[in-house]
């Protein structure tokens, strides 16, 4: 598995469809590549296959800020990846940021590790679904560029 599934695997949970926007609680079906991915790394025209885990997590407001934290799932196959990984609601979707090291995947099958930065945002669509978007940023390396992918939650 190349970074980008496992950063994302890390990374990716959606806000509940409510009257309040700002809760995200419960069970997600994640999608993940859904699409081609894109970007300028070499590691964006690797071939991973679609494929969907479920992600439960927990939201919670203070002092005019709200936040949501996986609580479980599968672990990320990317040891790098910090966790526990928690989202920020910016008034419209879920973000999160994170510094890790990209899993280069090398023509011979090794793997190259490179520093990463990746930017994560879930934005809730009217039909109660939330549309997702990674995008990273490897700063050096074989797979230095950025590759983008996108993915979708639903309740599971």
């Amino acid at each position: 598995m190349t970074g980008i599934a496992s950063l994302a695997i890390a990374l990716a949970l959606p806000p509940t469809a409510s009257a309040d926007p700002a809760s995200w609680n419960g069970e997600y079906a994640i999608t993940f590549i859904v699409g081609p991915k894109g970007g300028t790394s070499m590691a964006a025209g690797q071939p991973e296959q679609q494929h969907t885990e479920i992600y439960g997590f927990q939201s919670s407001c203070a002092s005019g800020k709200c936040t949501a934290t996986i609580t479980s799932g599968p672990p990320p196959s990317n040891p790098t990846v910090p966790q526990p990984v928690q989202f920020t609601w910016d008034g419209s979707s879920w973000t999160q940021a994170s510094d890790f090291q990209w899993q280069c995947m090398m023509p011979d099958a090794t793997i190259q590790w490179n520093p990463a930065h990746a930017e994560v945002r879930y934005t809730p669509q009217a039909d109660g679904t939330l549309a997702g978007r990674m995008h990273t940023e490897i700063s050096s390396g074989a797979c230095q560029g950025t590759v983008d992918m996108n993915m979708t939650a639903e309740r599971a």
